[in-house]
């Protein structure tokens, strides 16, 4: 960002239904035998404003094309769909090659791994970045367990490659998987996210309070694209959007005000929407990011601040190298007395729950295990103690939030690896005299 807002598009799929695009067929493969609409559309967009267009491979994933039986072209799709976004632009704005939720459902909601999961992203892309994008924008994301692992794709697949991820929020500020909305910037931003916020949702007016509790912890730049008020039904059958584009301009410089620094509009937002958002908002300055010099741990739910270099009060944890209940009520799938000894860490005012089962065998599924189910007895951050590398990364890829990692390796390389698999999965180091720090 140069000091100034950046303005990203406005909606495609509404607005393809409007200048043709029937319900029921596959959007991706629609787009490509009628290029010349999007690429209509998308100029308009850029002529509006639009800084940023989201090259049309929202849903071009391997488990999405399937249903259309066209996983077999999914390369091929994704390289081609950016082309068209390349086409339109021109050159005049940056393509962003969009990815979301696959509509299958992650363990233990149903048999999707989170590594397979991860797998389909990567594949995505591996094809859209190949295809010319610029950057990637991970959009309407319900579960933030989804997210990470597209953010993780990225990663392995382009380390460098700009990353930008918004998530879908009720008028609570959580989302339909239960996330709250500063436990989604706190998690993402720690994996390294470029850009954060929220798309879709509702209204701009309706997703003021959740961009302000946002950018409360937010140290990365700020985004946030709503719709274009609520939807309603006509006497028709046809869907349409309470707001018209001068109140959502209107809205959309509170927006701003609260800390926004990437804005656009996602349902029912044509080019007529961005135009009179961008002379709304074109003057303004972009907020700072709200939160610096804090490290968080999270949890789904709630996130936990602390100084970097705090030392912290970890009381004995929860070791199941000493405790043999704990360990034999592990075998019976149960976690009572773990969960008993984080309630009298949390009554003693510990600062985290240090997990440990070193050199056990089932390391990383014990912890794993015991960390998922404390965790959500007992809201309290997570530690696990551990020196196998290959146990941090298990435990780190399923936990959905951000953990410390005290890692008790003896020797130069391990602490190495260590480093490294805390870093990729956005975790902290505790060290071994309990000081939390960046890797």
């Amino acid at each position: 960002m140069d000091g100034r807002i950046v303005c990203l598009d406005g909606a495609t799929g509404s607005n393809l239904q409007k200048r043709g695009m029937p319900a029921g067929v596959c959007p991706e493969q629609w787009v490509l035998e009628h290029r010349d609409v999007l690429i209509g559309l998308q100029r308009e967009f850029i002529q509006a404003g639009s800084n940023i267009v989201y090259a049309p491979t929202f849903s071009g994933n391997r488990i999405k094309l399937a249903e259309y039986g066209l996983a077999d072209q999914l390369q091929e799709m994704n390289r081609e769909l950016v082309a068209v976004s390349r086409e339109a632009a021109d050159g005049r704005a940056l393509v962003a090659g969009d990815l979301t939720m696959t509509g299958a459902q992650l363990e233990p909601l149903g048999d999707l791994t989170f590594e397979e999961l991860v797998d389909v992203y990567k594949e995505q892309i591996a094809a859209i970045v190949d295809g010319g994008a610029d950057l990637l924008v991970v959009e309407t994301m319900m579960s933030l367990q989804e997210t990470r692992a597209a953010l993780l794709a990225a990663k392995e697949v382009c380390p460098d490659f700009p990353v930008i991820a918004t998530m879908s929020f009720t008028e609570s500020g959580n989302t339909l998987y239960g996330a709250s909305a500063e436990s989604a910037v706190v998690t993402l931003q720690a994996l390294g996210v470029d850009a954060v916020g929220l798309n879709c949702s509702a209204g701009p007016d309706r997703m003021l309070a959740t961009v302000k509790r946002m950018h409360a912890a937010a140290q990365v730049p700020l985004i946030a694209k709503p719709n274009a008020g609520l939807p309603q039904v006509d006497g028709d059958g046809q869907t349409y959007y309470d707001m018209d584009a001068d109140t959502f301009a209107d809205c959309m410089v509170f927006v701003v005000e609260a800390g926004a620094q990437l804005i656009g509009g996602c349902c029912g937002t044509t080019p007529e929407f961005i135009a009179k958002m961008k002379e709304k908002t074109g003057s303004l300055a972009p907020a700072s990011c709200g939160a610096g010099g804090v490290l968080y741990l999270a949890d789904q739910r709630q996130v936990y601040p602390f100084e970097p270099g705090q030392t912290l009060k970890l009381g004995e944890g929860i070791d199941y190298t000493k405790d043999a209940e704990l360990l034999e009520e592990y075998g019976e799938d149960l976690f009572d007395t773990a969960q008993d000894l984080a309630f009298d860490l949390q009554d003693e005012e510990a600062d985290a729950l240090l997990f440990t089962a070193a050199g056990l065998d089932g390391e990383a599924d014990i912890l794993l295990d015991a960390v998922t189910e404390v965790t959500q007895a007992v809201r309290m951050p997570a530690v696990i103690a551990t020196a196998d590398p290959h146990a941090a990364a298990r435990v780190l890829a399923g936990y959905a939030g951000v953990a410390g990692v005290m890692p008790l390796c003896t020797d130069g390389a391990g602490l190495a690896a260590m480093e490294q698999v805390i870093k990729h999965y956005g975790a902290y180091m505790v060290t071994i005299d309990k000081k939390i720090r960046c890797c």
